[in-house]
């Protein structure tokens, strides 16, 4: 029961935030704010929006390609289409609540492929950790060539304002720092009482033992070479899915790659923050797009279209992928019956 209860506060805390952020934003907007969301929203080349969502599916089959490679040295090789639609709803059902398409994955390839949930289960570690190598270094190439442009921002935007602020702003946020570390605060003393910061320690040594082991099982890979292409062709098509879509907006066609390495890296982590970035998705992007100098209604108008492509392509995605994973399996069910 306290799972079930620490699921649902979690995914009600997600949900509350992008909910809370989509209500800001628009709360400060002017009439002349929601008439230029309007306008761009009327006036985007959906071309090139439509064009992103189908590189995701794209992607999809080199992370198809590269899970049946984990599997493969498991004693394990699921069929395509199998892995395929299973990754498809991996999406899906991580849109409805966090981790359930996890859990989903490996569900299909137990059911129709036979494959053991903690061998697959296990692959999906390697998987995380390959992919959050992968955000590092796009954060950190982005940090690298894009320094003045962040140090320039920072400095006008909280140095300089630092200064002109009445006091009683500087006094709320005192209030919310101080708030933070209460509940930090709180928060040490309850795991202390609860479990001890001793079994805390080992339980995060555990995790971190289990990373380096599944980090090792890259050397038992058939093709090594092939799992890096897969990889970085992942992270490709991620790329160029926000690239191609700044050439929908005049305002946004000029920007380069770099603004979309960083759309990319901010974007990543606003997909985590809520259930597939509601709320967060638009906000992140729109102040990353203010870095460039595009106007921050603008770039929210961006993010939002983007957000709701790619939204309704993982809906869409994940409908035929319930429905085609169980025609193609139609005949083994009949059989087993």
């Amino acid at each position: 029961m306290n799972k079930h209860l620490a699921s649902f506060l979690k995914l009600a805390i997600s949900l509350g935030l992008g909910v809370g952020l989509i209500y800001w934003f628009v709360s400060k907007m002017t009439p002349e704010d929601i008439a230029l969301t309007k306008d761009a929203f009327s006036r985007a080349n959906y071309f090139w929006i439509l064009l992103a969502p189908l590189l995701g599916f794209v992607s999809n089959f080199s992370r198809t390609e590269r899970w049946r490679m984990l599997l493969e040295p498991t004693g394990h090789r699921p069929d395509f289409w199998n892995t395929y639609f299973s990754v498809v709803l991996m999406y899906f059902f991580n849109l409805l609540f966090p981790r359930l398409g996890e859990v989903t994955r490996c569900s299909i390839l137990a059911r129709y492929e036979n494959v053991p949930l903690d061998k697959s289960i296990g692959t999906m570690v390697v998987e995380r950790i390959v992919d959050l190598i992968s955000i590092i270094l796009v954060g950190s190439l982005v940090l690298f060539v894009e320094y003045d442009t962040l140090y320039a921002y920072f400095n006008e935007t909280v140095l300089n304002k630092k200064a002109s602020e009445p006091t009683e702003t500087s006094y709320l946020k005192w209030i919310i720092l101080g708030s933070i570390v209460l509940i930090g605060l709180g928060g040490a003393f309850f795991v202390q009482h609860k479990y001890g910061f001793a079994r805390l320690k080992a339980l995060l040594i555990e995790r971190l033992k289990g990373f380096a082991e599944g980090l090792k099982s890259i050397r038992y890979l058939r093709q090594p070479f092939m799992f890096v292409f897969h990889s970085v062709f992942i992270w490709v098509c991620y790329f160029l899915m926000v690239y191609f879509s700044f050439y929908a907006l005049p305002e946004t066609a000029s920007l380069g790659v770099f603004a979309g390495l960083a759309c990319l890296f901010m974007g990543g982590f606003a997909m985590v923050a809520t259930p597939g970035g509601i709320g967060v998705y638009p906000a992140m992007i729109s102040q990353v797009l203010v870095l460039y100098g595009i106007n921050s209604t603008i770039g929210y108008a961006f993010g939002s279209i983007v957000w709701v492509a790619q939204t309704g392509s993982v809906l869409v995605g994940g409908a035929l992928s319930l429905l085609l994973v169980a025609i193609i399996n139609r005949g083994s069910s009949l059989a087993k019956n």
